[in-house]
Formats: C-alpha cells, structure tokens, sequence
C-alpha cells in the first residue's frame, strides 16, 4: 500500500504488456472499438467517457513520474477499503488492520468533484469503420443507478432502478428471454442479441441493448426490431406469469454469486467504495421481489426514449488485401 520502489526500468517493461492488453482487447477487436465509441458519444462530462485503461495516445506518453505521483497520491490508508469474509474472528482481523496498516501515513487527498452529465438534447449517433467481419449495433440509453436513487429518492425513487434490473432479464435472461427469442429465433433479423445493466455503479450509467444482424439482415432492421420491444414494453404491462419467472431468474442470478467467497467481498467493497453502505446487498432480492409489472412499463417509458439514446453501429470494411497497383 505503501513504499513502492517503481523502477524505471520495471515500469517501461509494464507499460508495454499494458499497451498490449489495450491492442488485444480493444483496438484489434472491433466490438471492443464500438464499445468505447458508443461510451465516449453517450458521455460528454462524465468520466465514463474515457476508456478505464486509457487511450493509447495517454499510454504511450506515461512516464514513471506520472505513476510514482498517481500512486503517492491514492494508494493509502485513508483512500483503501479494506474487506475480509469468511470464517473468521471480525476482532482479531481488526487486529491485523491495525498492525500492518495503522503504522502507514496518511495523505492529503484532494477533494473529488463528480463532474455532472449535461442534459442530451436527442439521438447521437456515431459509426465506426475498422476491418471486421459483420457488423454489429449498440444502442446504449442513460439511466440512473442505486447511488442516485439513495441520495436523491425524491427525484429517482428506489424503485425505477430495480425495475430497470428486471426490464434488463425480460429482454435478455436466458433462452426464454424476449430478445432470443423473438428477434433470434423467430424473426430470425438477429444473429445474437441481448441487453445490459448495472445498477451498481459510482455514477449514472447506461442501459445497453446490442445485437449483430442475422444473414440476410441489415443494421438498420434490427435496429427497427429492437425498438419494436421497447415499445412494446412501454404500451403494455408484462404478464404476470413472465414477470415472475424473470425477478426468478435475476434473483437466482444473484443468489449464486453469493455461493462464492470471492463475490461476496466484491460485492461489499464495490458498495462502500462507490459511497454506499454495504448491508444494501442483503436487500437486493427483496427489492427485485417487489417490483411490479406496472413499475417496468413506467421505466420503459421514462428512460428508454430517443433523447436519452446513442446509436452506435460497426460498418465492417473489407478484410480482403487489395491487390497494389503497378
């Protein structure tokens, strides 16, 4: 936590497998590219523009003294967050703490200001042209998330972000889900498709839909076909029979995690960290419990619209080598 040499020499080995990671995983992978598109045109002051492991422009100039001030600044004490499960004796762990991290400095941390979003005043729409394969669209609208529910009920009630938990398991939970199944199986317009959120996050955040057209199909119909679900979230309760299978679904989803050691301290640390308290997961399966089919139609309703959305879609380019000319 403290005391970390950082060779200059070590450092310019790391740097370069980090350089490598953001090359294999983003910019020789097209998904990744559309990924990071879609986040930095949905986003114009919120941090979430900016990729977690960098731009490569910001990789390539890093030097050691940008790390070794970066590290002084936020690797201590009074910035960590500690978290131990298991079997264990909570006193003697106390102990531990303060045996090995009592005897550590402190540091004068700035204040963090959380930038706000700016409000969106309608649909943006970015497209990305890399060598690919198929192409693919991500269609990405802005919600809010438990953090701002719990700091400001009044303005997001508790309720809309677990309803949009739900929404996420009605379009994408399992074979039976509506995505699968209508839009895959049954129109066969996409190749895949599915839905994401996640409610635990430090800021507001995005509720993403993405699909890859099935042959024969083009972006622009399954982007027609996508908003045909939403829209039929919004004009119509779901019934009660799907409704229960789906909180079934998202429940077990979370119950299981809990059978490992591992995702129980993560779940705690990612709460405390993010500014929450930590006993708010022990209340997540009766929150999903509660919703009701009423509350996923209003949140369809409130936050998957146009002035919320960004549109972003991969245009494949040849990857067949062009002859040279002579």
């Amino acid at each position: 936590m403290r005391n970390l040499t950082l060779p200059k020499e070590e450092f310019e080995k790391e740097i370069k497998v980090v350089i490598e990671e953001r090359r294999l995983r983003t910019d020789d992978k097209p998904e990744g590219l559309l990924q990071e598109a879609a986040m930095a045109t949905a986003f114009q002051t919120s941090p979430y523009r900016n990729p977690i492991i960098g731009w490569m422009a910001d990789l390539e100039r890093m030097t050691v003294e940008d790390l070794r001030a970066w590290y002084q600044r936020w690797y201590a004490p009074n910035n960590a967050t500690v978290v131990v499960v298991g079997d264990i004796d909570p006193e003697a762990v106390h102990q531990l703490a303060r045996k090995y991290f009592g005897p550590l400095a402190a540091e004068t941390r700035p204040p963090v200001t959380l930038p706000v979003e700016v409000p969106q005043r309608g649909t943006k729409r970015v497209t990305v042209r890399v060598p690919a394969q198929i192409p693919n669209l991500l269609m990405a609208y802005k919600v809010p998330v438990l953090k701002t529910a719990v700091l400001n009920p009044k303005a997001t009630p508790k309720e809309e972000v677990f309803a949009l938990e739900v929404l996420a398991g009605i379009l994408d939970g399992g074979e039976s889900a509506r995505l699968n199944q209508r839009l895959v199986r049954d129109q066969q317009i996409a190749a895949s498709a599915g839905a994401s959120y996640d409610l635990v996050a430090r800021l507001d955040s995005l509720f993403i839909l993405n699909g890859t057209p099935a042959q024969g199909q083009t972006v622009e119909s399954l982007e027609k076909a996508l908003r045909a679900e939403i829209k039929s979230l919004q004009d119509k309760p779901i019934e009660p029979k799907e409704l229960e299978r789906v909180k079934a679904q998202v429940i077990a989803g979370n119950v299981y995690e809990r059978d490992s050691i591992f995702y129980q301290a993560m779940q705690i640390g990612i709460l405390e960290t993010i500014g929450l308290p930590w006993r708010l997961k022990e209340e997540y399966v009766d929150n999903i419990r509660a919703v009701t089919a009423e509350q996923v139609q209003a949140a369809a309703r409130e936050y998957l619209i146009d002035d919320e959305l960004t549109v972003a879609v991969l245009d494949p380019l040849s990857t067949k080598i062009q002859p040279k000319a002579p």
